[in-house]
């Protein structure tokens, strides 16, 4: 659909309701690669488990009608992207870049020193990030298996400790671990009833929201007799297919792929310095 510029406003999403929120939310995402609808409930989640400042976010607005938006979230000096799009019927007129360029204002108006964000490797509104500053810093690997991980399992299991969640955050730390937004301590730390867990040498670890095996939040090894360490464990207890989020190209990522588990999505992480 064309449009007249002069009929375009932005705002932030300050006064938006919750019910606002995830009608505009399931509207611009419609057609996307994957589902990314939500529920009243799970965008309330979505919201409060990343931090997103409504009144640092931004919304595009078209005759009335919030035609995009780019929500913001918040950690100190740093901001995030937590979801940036335009509806279906309005793209292919320059309202991303408006968009994302307004957000990066805000962001420089309170001061934040970095933005971040996560986009699909095929997505072509990585363009339009690179257009406005965000630099590629890495590739990030989204599992999410659809079956059971190994019928036959390469590895004796070796144990697993449980640890305080703060041991195994100081280990993390200590592995030189370097993780993405939603793999960060700040974030993982929202999600209530955390279990970690570590290898003997303190090499390796894994974090799960809820008892025994499951969700799977963070996984993360210093070497590769670690990755075999901790992946071994999971493997055999794992009840549901491994589904896990952003993660870097390092010891764990290299073993499941000669474990033939490879990602079903690669996402690019970048980011942009303000001044």
């Amino acid at each position: 659909m064309e449009i007249d510029m002069r009929r375009v406003r932005v705002t932030t999403l300050e006064h938006s309701s919750l019910y606002e929120i995830t009608e505009m939310w399931n509207r611009c995402w419609r057609g996307y690669y994957y589902d990314m609808s939500y529920t009243h409930e799970h965008m309330k989640i979505w919201l409060e488990l990343s931090h997103v400042s409504l009144r640092h976010s931004i919304a595009v607005h078209v005759n009335h009608q919030i035609v995009g938006f780019s929500l913001l979230s918040i950690d100190g000096r740093d901001g995030w992207i937590a979801g940036a799009c335009i509806d279906p019927e309005y793209r292919r007129n320059g309202l991303f870049k408006v968009l994302m360029r307004t957000q990066l204002n805000m962001a420089n108006y309170i001061q934040l020193k970095r933005v971040f964000l996560e986009v699909l490797e095929q997505n072509p509104a990585r363009l339009v990030y690179q257009s406005v500053g965000f630099l590629c810093v890495r590739q990030l690997n989204v599992y999410r298996s659809k079956r059971k991980l190994l019928q036959n399992k390469p590895f004796e299991g070796n144990p697993l400790v449980l640890i305080p969640v703060e041991h195994y955050f100081k280990n993390r730390s200590q592995a030189f671990f370097n993780p993405a937004w939603q793999r960060r301590e700040g974030y993982l730390r929202r999600h209530n009833n955390l279990r970690a867990l570590i290898n003997l040498n303190g090499t390796a670890g894994a974090l799960f929201a809820g008892d025994k095996w499951g969700p799977l939040l963070d996984i993360w090894s210093a070497d590769s007799a670690g990755a075999e360490e901790v992946l071994s464990t999971l493997l055999r207890k794992l009840d549901d297919p491994l589904t896990l989020i952003n993660q870097p190209n390092d010891w764990i990522a290299a073993l499941l792929g000669k474990l033939g588990i490879n990602p079903n999505a690669k996402q690019i992480e970048m980011c942009v310095e303000l001044s």
